[in-house]
């Protein structure tokens, strides 16, 4: 594959996760929403990690962090504590005993500030 039709993978993989945060969010499904939100997150972050980088295969990592410090991106401090709330959302939405603590807090006015 070229490095755009890598680049495209990951936007399009991306995009649809968002659709299935959407989805699970609708229907009140929180946790799955949150833990796919990220995971859109971190794909598309892989897109500008292959458009920023040689090559065309990102760190088999799900930090957000560490994926954007190895990008071009120009991101302030505030990103980088969102980022940190963003990551915790893939973890705890992994394991069940973190699941049930992400789940505790991901009540409407969670969802609703944070989307």
């Amino acid at each position: 594959m070229t490095k755009e039709q890598h680049i495209d993978f990951w936007k399009k993989t991306g995009l649809e996760d968002w659709d299935t945060a959407e989805y699970n969010m609708q229907g009140k499904r929180n946790t799955a929403a949150l833990f796919f939100f990220h995971l859109c997150i971190e794909k598309l972050l892989k897109a500008v990690w292959v458009k920023s980088n040689v090559g065309n295969t990102p760190p088999f990592s799900h930090d957000l962090i560490g994926i954007s410090n190895q990008t071009d991106l120009n991101v302030g401090a505030d990103w980088y504590d969102y980022l940190n709330t963003i990551n915790r959302w893939n973890i705890e939405g992994s394991y069940p005993d973190y699941k049930m603590k992400l789940h505790s807090i991901a009540n409407a006015d969670y969802m609703e500030l944070h989307f």
